[in-house]
């Protein structure tokens, strides 16, 4: 598989997990990723903060790669991830090179909020910024 091909089937899966596990587990009273603003400072499980409560989180890579130069019929060149089985010839004949080297690197990721809770979290960032009627707070009209 080539290294492009896993980063991106890689994200999608997650992103799809988290998005498929939201109303199975919120069915069982939880809540995946849900909306958050922490007024403290920044949480560690995290890498920044891009919308109210919508965190960015960052994917960890370390991937073996193997650099492949061919020769020959049907030749090819290109990075992909390092499988450690390697079957039939396919009927091509060709002389290969091969180097397999470690590439580590992260790539950041906002995740499918809980929509209930970003709901709920909107109405409270807007309830705290209205301004207060003092009459009706003392019961004066």
């Amino acid at each position: 598989m080539q290294l492009d091909e896993f980063v991106k089937a890689t994200l999608v899966q997650i992103v799809r997990g988290v998005h498929d596990a939201q109303n199975e587990v919120r069915q069982m009273g939880g809540i995946v990723n849900p909306a958050t603003v922490n007024a403290s400072e920044k949480s560690p499980s995290y890498f920044s903060s891009i919308e109210n409560g919508h965190h960015v989180f960052l994917v960890d890579f370390d991937v073996a790669v193997e650099v492949a130069e061919s020769s020959g019929t049907n030749a090819a060149a290109g990075l992909s991830v390092a499988s450690f089985v390697k079957l039939g010839a396919g009927g091509n004949s060709a002389s290969s090179n091969s180097t397999s080297n470690r590439i580590a690197f992260k790539v950041p990721l906002a995740l499918p909020i809980d929509m209930q809770s970003q709901a709920k979290l909107n109405d409270d960032i807007e309830k705290s910024h209205r301004p207060l009627n003092f009459r009706s707070q003392f019961g004066e009209s």
